[in-house]
């Protein structure tokens, strides 16, 4: 018997293939509507949910935090208000893979980050696991990840490196004028934009107490912060020439509430650096 669409018999069981699809087809639906500005109704869409399915408002919730989650791996903006939720079934990961291809222009981004609450606390610390090995994650999101690749795909998107290196731009010369420092805030230039690339880095900001230049180089992604990222053989080399002064700034959740920390050398420190690519001359 069900109460208001609710099958109270299904209440700790597994969700079926079936169930997930209709969640995962109705979580896509709201994101498109999203990415689209186009206004919309969560309740609405739930309720469709919950007649389809006769599952209870909390465990669709939850399911759909789920589906946030798997986005949130490979980079791809979630719905606003479904933050990521971890431990997720296999066969959610898969549904969520036949949406992706068959949408590609979700992985397209809008210019500028999507929202700026309150940048007093954008800047943080990195994570005490960013070093950690990324085989931790169950199997299904590794070969999502790996099919997907969102370091490659982020490298590739000029259009997301320019938006992230142009916000950070504003931020700096932003937290130099709020730190009582106007003279070095009109000093910030963004190099890779006004004197081009091959410098190493892309920002030469400042340390607002001590003057100090803080030369950064930005990496911008849309995924968390543990999405990998590449570095080139010059922004090595600049890293360790210039380690006092030379920072990694990492921008996050470029499209969900933006965060960044900055990583300084010696990066080995902060980051697994691995090779990617090698360079093949003949002999």
């Amino acid at each position: 018997m069900t109460v208001d669409g609710i099958d109270p018999s299904k209440e700790g069981t597994d969700w079926t293939a079936d169930e997930v699809a209709v969640l995962v087809g109705s979580y896509f639906l709201m994101l498109a509507e999203e990415r689209a500005g186009r206004e919309y109704n969560k309740s609405d869409y739930r309720r469709g949910v919950i007649a389809a399915i006769g599952r209870k408002p909390g465990s669709i919730e939850r399911k759909l935090q789920n589906v946030s989650a798997v986005l949130d791996e490979i980079g791809v903006p979630w719905i606003q208000g479904y933050k990521p939720l971890p431990h997720y079934q296999d066969a959610l990961v898969a549904v969520v893979e036949q949406h992706l291809l068959r949408h590609a222009e979700l992985f397209t981004i809008g210019a500028g980050p999507l929202r700026v609450r309150d940048e007093s606390d954008i800047l943080v610390a990195p994570p005490a696991f960013l070093n950690s090995e990324p085989e931790d994650r169950p199997a299904a999101i590794r070969r999502l990840v790996g099919k997907f690749d969102p370091a490659a795909r982020d490298a590739r998107n000029r259009d997301l490196g320019r938006a992230g290196e142009e916000f950070v731009v504003g931020f700096e010369r932003r937290r130099l004028e709020k730190a009582g420092r106007a003279d070095l805030a009109k000093d910030v230039r963004w190099i890779s934009d006004l004197d081009g690339d091959g410098y190493g880095y892309d920002i030469r900001s400042y340390d607002a107490d001590s003057g100090e230049p803080r030369l950064l180089e930005i990496k911008t992604t849309c995924g968390n912060e543990r999405t990998p990222f590449w570095m080139t053989r010059r922004e090595c080399d600049v890293a360790a020439e210039q380690g006092g002064i030379y920072r990694v700034r990492r921008v996050f959740h470029f499209r969900n509430q933006v965060k960044m920390f900055d990583i300084a050398p010696p990066l080995e420190s902060g980051l697994r650096l691995a090779p990617a690519t090698f360079m093949a001359t003949p002999r």
